[in-house]
Formats: structure tokens, sequence, C-alpha cells
């Protein structure tokens, strides 16, 4: 699908966004670990919808601006973006961290959202403690995310160096966003907040980084329905981004 590029000056952060597509305006908010790409997920998405998907500040190779501490950092700088960039009421579709951000985003400023896709979403604190994949070895702890990834190409010893190396650069965001606490304890208080926004919740079937029953209960307290999404990971994003899409037009009614 065509795209393009360019750069966006949000209040004090330049950032890079790319689009496609069109129809109604949707915001992708994407996951860790080099995902900030425009790829398949973005693809099917564009079919049926204007994709407008920034890249978060720290991630592609943007320097880790002083102002981020945590995932509402993220959060209020979006809302900042989608007045910057022209959108009204998008439907957000969010992946893992952009999952975060993006709930955190409509606990916050419901009104600025017309829908909301979370795709195996962090923040909601699980049960069990989460595997730590700061200290994995990058081959092991991309067998977490996604069933599709390749995890030869991740192996700093064999791999693609150029993409070796983006990962560790994006570690520096992601260790100071979830290194100490993966999740947010106050967001169960905070969800009912985001009522007004009519969300769906997606999970992976064969998600090794959270378990469908964490994403039921996600679902659960937002009031939001759920897809599970077979032979899928943690990241349906990369694994069926059919089931994506399919989650975002049903929402939207597209």
């Amino acid at each position: 699908m065509p795209h393009t590029t360019s750069q966006v000056q949000v209040h004090d952060h330049t950032v890079a966004v790319q689009r496609g597509g069109q129809g109604p305006d949707l915001l992708f908010l994407h996951a860790e670990a080099n995902t900030s790409a425009w790829g398949p997920v973005h693809d099917a998405l564009a079919e049926h919808f204007t994709v407008t998907a920034p890249v978060h500040p720290g991630f592609g190779g943007d320097p880790l601006p002083p102002w981020l501490h945590d995932v509402s950092d993220l959060a209020f700088h979006y809302v900042d973006a989608i007045t910057a960039l022209g959108l009204r009421q998008p439907l957000v579709v969010g992946a893992s961290l952009g999952g975060w951000i993006g709930l955190d985003l409509a606990i916050h400023r419901p009104d600025l959202l017309s829908g909301l896709v979370l795709v195996g979403a962090l923040g909601l604190r699980p049960h069990e403690p989460m595997p730590d994949l700061f200290i994995k070895a990058a081959p092991e702890a991309f067998t977490y995310l996604a069933r599709t990834i390749d995890a030869d190409g991740v192996d700093p010893m064999t791999g693609d160096v150029d993409l070796v190396t983006a990962l560790w650069v994006e570690q520096a965001t992601q260790a100071r966003l979830m290194w100490e606490r993966p999740y947010d304890r106050r967001l169960e208080r905070r969800a009912h907040l985001a009522d007004a926004v009519p969300t769906t919740v997606v999970w992976g079937a064969d998600d090794r980084l959270l378990p469908v029953e964490h994403g039921r209960r996600l679902a659960e307290l937002l009031g939001a329905g759920l897809d599970v999404v077979p032979d899928a990971g943690h990241l349906v994003t990369l694994d069926n981004p059919a089931a994506v899409a399919a989650a975002a037009r049903r929402l939207a009614g597209v």
C-alpha cells in the first residue's frame, strides 16, 4: 500500500509520521521492539482507513527525550499529536506498549477518540509476574512476542547487524518506560474513565508474555469485546494483521 513519511512538529518535539490509505481516520500506536516501520498491519488497515502512524519519541532512531519518564508522558504527547496531525476523533489501534499508551490516552481524554482497539495491550497489572525480556538474549526474547519472527535474524552474532543495533538503541527507551514496572498499578482504578470509548481487546491465543486470561480480565474491566486470535502470539499485529484490521472494521462499522 503506498504511503508517505513526513516530519511533524508536536509541541516541542519533531515526530516522524507515516500515512497511507483512505477512509475514516485511524491513529496507529506501534509496539516496542523495532516495530515502528510501515508493514503488513498498516497495509491491512489502510484498505479501509486513512492510517496515521507516528513513531513514538525515543523509538525509530529518535533519541530518548529528557521529558519522557513513563507511559503517561507518551499519552499526553498524543493529546498534542492528535491536534498537530489534524485528526478528528480517530479510531486508535495500539499494540502492546502502544495499547498501553492508547488506554492511558482514553482514560485522560476520552473525548479525543472514536474507538479503541487494544492488541495485546500492556498496562494492567498481571496476576503473575511477566517474563523479564530485558535479561534474555534477543533471539529468546523475541519468541515471547510473535510466532512469525525469525529469531536468527535478531541474533547479535549471526543476524542482521542494523536490526540488532536498532533493537539495542530502542532498549534505552523501553527500559525508561518498563524496566522497573511493566504495568501501571493505578490503571485498574482509573479504567472506568474510558467507559465512553467503544473498545475491542484483541489477544493472541498463544501469547507467551501475557496469557489470554489477562486479555479477558482487561476486556471485562473495560466492558469491551474480546477477540482471541488462533495461532498468534503477543504481537497479533505481526502474526495476523488481517485479524487486527477485521477488529478495527467491526468496531468502526466500515
